[in-house]
């Protein structure tokens, strides 16, 4: 441990306690993973899990749907707006005729 400290540049008690209280930095880990010729994954327990999964394309496919459902949404806000538009310039017309 005296001679990983030393190799990372930090002080044996300050390398314990970063390991000992789990506050350990993200550039210590890669110093110590360069310095052990280890890839920054092996100190974590879960497993890396690569981008091109189902559960991403899962993901990616509710995000779709949802957006075409709000495409969808607004296409029909858009077409009720322009016939309430129509409506008030019926009114408009219908009003201007009855005040005659």
């Amino acid at each position: 441990m005296t001679w990983l400290a030393q190799e990372m540049g930090k002080t044996f008690d300050g390398l314990k306690l970063s390991l000992t209280r789990g506050s350990i930095k993200y550039n210590d880990i890669i110093t110590l993973s360069k310095v052990l010729k280890m890839p920054p994954a092996t100190f974590f327990q879960s497993p890396v899990i690569p981008y091109d999964t189902k559960i991403t394309e899962s993901l990616v496919g509710d995000q779709k749907a949802e957006y075409a459902d709000l495409k969808s949404n607004l296409k029909n806000c858009k077409e009720m707006l322009t016939a309430l538009k129509d409506q008030i310039k019926d009114k408009d017309k219908i009003i201007s005729l009855l005040s005659k």
